[in-house]
């Protein structure tokens, strides 16, 4: 079965808030894709079953969820609890791990594990597994390989934290960890028929196989550390684990709180609506299109206006608060879509459209970046205006303390302090949060989430930066006559500014539709 990661999407839940719906699904997957029982169990050949009141069980208030979607179907999840340990650090413990068996040896393990860990400075990582699939994804999502010796020093500190959160470890484990091997006696009775030829397909010349063999009822003692030398990953699988970080981030999204006081873009809508209506609607004009609406300020604002607004945004609880804004103030004029600004298609085209706060550099693909502009440039008739920001590039390279590379030098993400920038005050040009990779100008950074509830306290931000040069260039490309561009900030858009002044940070484009 050829899979191709473009189907696979990921998010990650607090394990104690999964929907019923989720946890059924969950506890469905195990059953028929876990593994079956075997000798000695009394129920040979029959699949490993597991209900929902015991998967709920699992799921503590600290534990969180990992989860692979295929066109909306779990075909992987990942339950982890992050523990510390006195002295050392934090401890990441997958208490339970299952892909669906079409799904393995294709990335999703690993790819799943790496959006529960990213670039931590985790003391340690590992799990408990009888699987060698599962020991690879362990080894690939933490770039280090899983080494007896390693275990060996910290085994009674990690032994005495497993039977705190792990169902299937107690203080009587017996526990082998030496120079050839690492494994416990989980008394778990999973059939090994296949083990052999698993070992054989996960080892090679350059892989060997480190953690000794297995007995009936045992399971691998599996754990990497912080101070190990990271493995090389290639190209391809670091390009697929920082996508699937990228969709877990786009939730991100829905934890900024853009209704706050202290959110200062946020007091400027009166003023960015004066402007808007200045600058982009023409004698006549009845309709305006708001793509990355996020909560609906500008739209509604328009909608007041007597034009009718339609506001798009991918992130769900925003245009639910938009309807409901909306529904509130009796405004009929302004319509919200839930859908992607890349390839929706309203069946419409609109007078004017807007596109602000860097909806265009959300994407770390310039491709995808493009895709929201054309898409723009084909809801909009001949001759309408479009206004759009982006943020600038050029200020956040001047004012850049640190520049790496993704490729070669991943290991400089652990030395990045994160933030909450993101969620409480939106300021993303602070040289000391951020990086940029050389090779490729994207920013990264970690934010840290605290106040919401649908996702895990920190992640793997990157955006995209535009030059002046580089935005005129894609809204030519897009079939967009450029009007001007001009160096701006927040709610003083009317005032054009130097491009090297520490206040530009956004760059505001006005175009018209060519035809």
């Amino acid at each position: 079965m050829s899979q191709h990661r473009f189907m696979y999407e990921y998010e990650w839940i607090p394990g104690a808030l999964a929907p019923t719906s989720v946890v059924e699904e969950m506890a469905a997957l195990y059953s028929e894709h876990y593994g079956v029982w075997g000798h000695g169990s009394g129920r040979e050949g029959q699949p490993i079953r597991l209900s929902v009141p015991r998967l709920l069980a699992w799921l503590t208030a600290d534990s969180r969820i990992a989860i692979a979607r295929d066109r909306g179907k779990i075909v992987g999840y990942a339950i982890a609890v992050w523990t510390k340990l006195p002295r050392r650090g934090v401890v990441s413990w997958v208490t339970q791990f299952v892909v669906h068996k079409d799904y393995r040896r294709q990335g999703v393990g690993k790819t799943l594990l790496f959006t529960i860990w990213h670039f931590s400075n985790h003391f340690a990582w590992g799990l408990v597994s009888a699987n060698p699939y599962a020991v690879r994804a362990l080894e690939k999502a933490t770039r280090r390989r899983c080494v007896p010796r390693r275990i060996q020093r910290h085994q009674a500190a990690i032994l005495k934290l497993g039977t705190s959160i792990a169902p299937y470890i107690h203080t009587s484990s017996e526990l082998i960890v030496d120079a050839d091997q690492s494994r416990i006696n989980s008394d778990f009775l999973l059939d090994h028929s296949s083990l052999d030829r698993m070992l054989l397909d996960v080892t090679g010349p350059d892989k060997p196989w480190l953690l000794g063999p297995l007995q009936e009822g045992w399971e691998w003692f599996a754990f990497t550390f912080q101070d190990q030398p990271p493995i090389a990953l290639s190209g391809e699988e670091l390009r697929q684990m920082l996508l699937a970080s990228d969709d877990v981030t786009k939730r991100a999204y829905s934890r900024m709180l853009m209704r706050r006081a202290d959110q200062h873009w946020a007091k400027h809508t009166d003023a960015e609506v004066e402007f808007i209506a200045r600058t982009c609607l023409s004698t006549g004009a009845t309709s305006i299109l708001d793509f990355g609406c996020g909560c609906g300020r500008h739209t509604l604002a328009l909608a007041r206006r007597g034009l009718a607004a339609v506001g798009v945004d991918y992130v769900e609880d925003f245009i639910h608060a938009a309807r409901s804004e909306a529904s509130a103030q009796h405004l009929n004029d302004a319509v919200f879509q839930v859908a992607d600004c890349r390839v929706t298609n309203l069946n419409q085209q609109f007078d004017a459209a807007i596109c602000l706060y860097d909806v265009i550099g959300t994407y770390a693909d310039d491709a995808d970046n493009f895709n929201v502009l054309l898409n723009l440039a084909r809801h909009l008739k001949p001759g309408g205006a479009l206004l759009l920001s982006v943020m600038n590039f050029e200020l956040t390279a001047r004012r850049a303390q640190r520049w790496f590379s993704i490729n070669s030098e991943p290991q400089e993400l652990l030395e990045l302090e994160a933030s909450d920038t993101m969620e409480k005050t939106g300021n993303v040009f602070d040289p000391k949060y951020y990086l940029i990779d050389r090779d490729t100008n994207l920013v990264y950074r970690k934010e840290q989430f605290s106040e919401g509830t649908h996702l895990p306290e920190e992640l793997l931000v990157r955006d995209r930066r535009y030059t002046k040069a580089e935005i005129e260039h894609l809204c030519d490309q897009a079939g967009l006559t450029v009007r001007w561009a001009r160096f701006v900030r927040s709610g003083k858009w009317e005032e054009p500014l130097p491009g090297e002044s520490d206040v530009a940070k956004e760059i505001l484009v006005l175009c018209t539709k060519r035809g």
